[in-house]
């Protein structure tokens, strides 16, 4: 019994620990806003690991096309693109890795040990890898490669049935000898978590173009299908989507 009573004592002290944390994040952090669209895409995983870490971010999202453009045209965005975050009404960030890096830092969920914050950074650069080819076949023309009908067709074949699988196979290896069920073996979610967990669980899943129907419910994966649904979970972003459904 009393082993019982330590091991919730110390549930406790680590719960109070890490929303002291996430407190103390928010109080010291600087202003934060993003820019995207207003659907999930690559602006979710950042809108997500924001709401974990307790940090306070302004989450505009574009009405129309217009104000995109608007924006692109009159040099606001760095690399004429979104997501972009803005911290303290002058500094942008561009591109999403970085913003979850930054992120993750400003939220004490950025590893100190410089192997454990490799292998982080590994998973999250893999994670643009393994999307590569999908957001070519989506932006040819940002990309500057022009594709006929016959070769979008051989891409689209060649990313559902060999490229993807590859891919999730060596995620499904990371995560199954992670002793956390986090990607990178991390106590807490990483950045990675994030990015990887928003692509499994809303990005796949959708693409009925791209993937055939096994692939898209991770069948074939039951550690990745582990990970979002340990994400989605998750107390914090329960209670983030409970509130964007109320609006």
């Amino acid at each position: 019994f009393s082993r019982m009573r330590r091991g919730r004592a110390l549930l406790l002290l680590a719960s109070l620990f890490i929303a002291g944390t996430n407190a103390m994040a928010a109080n010291q952090q600087p202003s934060l806003k993003l820019y995207y669209f207003n659907i999930q895409g690559k602006g979710e995983s950042i809108r997500l690991l924001a709401a974990y870490g307790g940090l306070k971010m302004e989450d505009f999202r574009f009405t129309d096309r217009d104000q995109f453009l608007q924006l692109k045209q009159d040099g606001t965005l760095p690399f004429g693109q979104v997501p972009l975050l803005e911290v303290d009404n002058k500094h942008k960030i561009p591109q999403s890795a970085t913003i979850l890096r930054y992120l993750s830092k400003l939220a004490n969920l950025y590893p100190e040990d410089p192997i454990l914050a490799a292998k982080v950074d590994a998973a999250l650069d893999q994670e643009v890898d393994a999307f590569t080819g999908p957001t070519v076949l989506s932006y040819t023309t940002r990309f500057g490669i022009p594709l006929d009908e016959a070769h979008v067709a051989a891409a689209t074949s060649m990313i559902g049935s060999e490229t993807m699988p590859q891919h999730l196979q060596h995620v499904e290896k990371l995560l199954a000898s992670s002793p956390t069920g986090w990607i990178a073996g991390t106590e807490r979610p990483s950045a990675a978590d994030f990015a990887w967990g928003c692509r499994l669980g809303q990005y796949i899943p959708f693409k009925d173009r791209l993937f055939d129907e096994r692939l898209r419910k991770l069948e074939d994966y039951p550690a990745c299908k582990a990970l979002v649904e340990k994400l989605m979970g998750l107390p914090e972003i329960k209670e983030y989507y409970s509130k964007s459904e109320a609006k």
